[in-house]
């Protein structure tokens, strides 16, 4: 009988007494081959984010897992990751406690512990930048590990790629339209940063600014921006021309402002004063390279008076008393505010005042100083006033008066002065 390889023959044997009785022959089970070794097995993953970048160059982040899938410990860990050529290693690299790594383009070598069987790594993050491309080429980046004795090696680098696209510019202002409902004399500008939205650098920036009918100009705030204002900078009309370096991918210009007094516009005119956005690049759209704000003028309301002096200190107002003079030593300051809109009077050396208002509700506030003080009196229009401050103004003001468009209120205060006249 032939023998099965797994097994080897027997030859039994019994004997009864001293003769030989039974003989029996039979198959018994070898002894197992010896098991494969517990070894580790490491296997490294690799991607990349984002995926795409423009043609103009741009950068990425390298993500890196390693896991050992083995039945024992690894030795050391070396992972080596490789860049492509023309890529580099990009700034902000956080390595993780349990790694210890030596970034040098092109290639990086991290270091690691030994893993036990069945743990993973922490994650590597690795940011790189890479240059300008061929659209539709791909730029290959790897990461192998190597870490003593392993069951298999096949599972021990990691690969990731990026695509090149084309690459896009869209310079836009960040700032909303604006619209205001103003009287001769204010100011209104616009104030915005400008931003690339685009996956390519912009070219230079230009801002112009035409300075419209109706107004004078105000004044510009650019740190950051080189403006100039003339007769011809803004397309050939009186205005303004800035210009700004390019912008990188989601970079934001420092802010830009233009503002202009109206001057010389008659009621119901409308004021348009609008920014023009360019750039030497080609931009994918300009339907947001405009930025608009819009006065829309009203006819003002007056609001004049006196600060006169009691000379004769009977709390009456009589013909001939003088009024206070502006300045250090008499009335120091008066506002007319309320509704949101706050005008500071033109005081006149004999004490009268003059202030042009919006349409709306208002009350007169008074500053005098030293030597004068305020008075009640039937004669003044004050409702309240303090001669104690704790400082050097005395404060007082008037009630509240609602004006339309073109009318007019006068209110008055009285004072005495601490020098007899």
């Amino acid at each position: 009988m032939s023998a099965n390889p797994g097994h080897r023959l027997v030859r039994l044997s019994v004997l009864a007494g001293s003769a030989l009785a039974l003989t029996m022959v039979g198959l018994l089970a070898t002894a197992p081959a010896s098991a494969a070794p517990a070894r580790a097995d490491l296997v490294v993953t690799a991607s990349v984010d984002p995926t795409e970048v423009p043609d103009t160059g741009g950068s990425s982040t390298l993500t890196v897992g390693l896991h050992n899938a083995g039945t024992n410990a690894s030795g050391n860990v070396t992972l080596v990751v490789s860049l492509a050529a023309g890529s580099w290693f990009g700034d902000g690299v956080s390595v993780p406690p349990s790694w210890q790594c030596a970034l040098v383009t092109p290639a990086a070598t991290c270091t690691h512990a030994p893993l036990a069987a069945g743990a993973t790594a922490v994650p590597l993050r690795i940011p790189f930048g890479v240059g300008a491309g061929t659209v539709g080429d791909q730029v290959v980046v790897s990461a192998t590990a190597t870490g003593g004795r392993e069951s298999s090696t096949a599972n021990n680098t990691g690969q990731a790629s990026l695509r090149y696209i084309p690459g896009t510019v869209d310079v836009r202002f960040t700032s909303e339209p604006r619209d205001h409902e103003l009287i001769d004399g204010e100011v209104f500008g616009l104030h915005s940063v400008v931003s690339n939205d685009g996956t390519s650098p912009s070219g230079d920036l230009t801002v112009t600014v035409p300075l419209p009918a109706g107004t004078v100009r105000h004044g510009e705030s650019h740190e950051g921006w080189a403006c100039g204002y003339g007769d011809d900078l803004a397309g050939g009309q009186p205005g303004w021309r800035c210009t700004h370096a390019p912008l990188r991918p989601g970079e934001n210009s420092s802010l830009l402002g233009i503002t202009a007094t109206i001057s010389g516009a008659d009621p119901g005119d409308v004021l348009d004063l609008t920014a023009t956005l360019s750039t030497t690049s080609t931009e994918t759209t300009l339907d947001n390279n405009t930025l608009r704000t819009r006065a829309t003028v009203l006819q003002s309301a007056t609001v004049r008076g006196i600060v006169w002096v009691d000379s004769d200190r009977d709390n009456v107002r009589d013909a001939g008393e003088p009024g206070a003079p502006p300045g250090d030593e008499g009335i120091y300051q008066i506002v007319v505010g309320g509704q949101g809109f706050t005008a500071v009077a033109t005081v006149n050396p004999d004490g009268t005042y003059t202030a042009q208002v919006r349409p709306g509700t208002y009350r007169s506030e008074f500053y005098v100083r030293d030597p004068y003080s305020f008075i009640t009196s039937p004669d003044s229009d004050l409702v309240y006033y303090l001669n104690e401050t704790g400082g050097r103004n005395k404060y007082g003001y008037s009630g509240s008066v609602t004006l339309a468009g073109g009318e007019e209120a006068v209110i008055d205060a009285g004072v005495v002065s601490k020098y007899l006249s």
